[in-house]
């Protein structure tokens, strides 16, 4: 069930909104603000994530945004509405920390995945996972209701996918698509590593079908080593994100 990343333009486009955050638009605003201290960035890099989603990914009735909120906290869903997709964001650290809380209430992925994922089954079973009998089928699907609104009917088929990454302060280290049942076990996973540093000129192609020809000079490589060594000056610390 898996997506070919190889045959889906909104794949790498989701890459280069994360690559894009954690690499320029976070540090350029600490190197802009000059803070003694940057406690306020813990969330601007999802923020500055979301905001490189609308301009690089987002295409109204295409592909579309899910807005919502957990208490003072903003989230957003892409939905693919041609390939019946729907994909979060997150860090591999928060991914794997979400079914080991206990929760008085679902976390909105819990919700999500019982209600598009929650006829699929992973191969192997992760025991030790926290119990998504907590909560029952009413609470689940009210939650997911409280998401999404009337904006995606997972009788329609939808399934949905997380793009999980880590990062250090300013590079991310590793990217994957996470096809994941209702407990958080894993049915499948695939690499998105390749679309960390990829050809950036094929991302702003038109998203029609014109066929097109834009390849990546040779120097490239060489030219993001130089960019790297001359723009990227020493930064305070930049608190890791949870």
């Amino acid at each position: 069930m898996i997506i070919n990343s190889k045959n889906n333009p909104i794949i790498p486009k989701i890459v280069r909104s994360i690559v894009k955050a954690v690499t320029e638009d976070v540090p350029e605003y600490c190197r802009e603000q000059g803070r003694e201290t940057n406690n306020a960035i813990t969330q601007m890099r999802g923020d500055c994530i979301n905001d490189n989603l609308r301009s690089m990914v987002i295409d109204p009735g295409v592909v579309d945004f899910v807005s919502f909120r957990r208490y003072i906290w903003e989230g957003r869903l892409i939905v693919d509405r041609a390939n019946k997709t729907s994909y979060s964001i997150t860090t591999k650290a928060t991914l794997r920390g979400i079914p080991k809380k206990q929760r008085t209430s679902p976390h909105f992925l819990q919700s999500i995945l019982y209600a598009e994922n929650g006829g699929i089954q992973a191969p192997v079973k992760q025991t030790t996972l926290f119990k998504m009998s907590a909560f029952d089928d009413e609470s689940l699907a009210a939650d997911f209701n409280s998401i999404v609104g009337d904006l995606i009917n997972p009788v329609e088929g939808y399934h949905h996918f997380v793009v999980a990454y880590e990062a250090n302060k300013v590079d991310v280290t590793s990217i994957s698509l996470e096809y994941l049942d209702k407990d958080f076990n894993v049915v499948e996973s695939t690499s998105l590593n390749e679309y960390i540093a990829p050809n950036f000129a094929s991302l702003t192609e038109d998203t029609d079908n014109r066929e097109t020809s834009v390849q990546a000079p040779e120097t490239a490589k060489s030219f993001l080593i130089i960019k790297e060594k001359s723009i990227r000056p020493k930064l305070r610390d930049i608190p890791e994100e949870a």
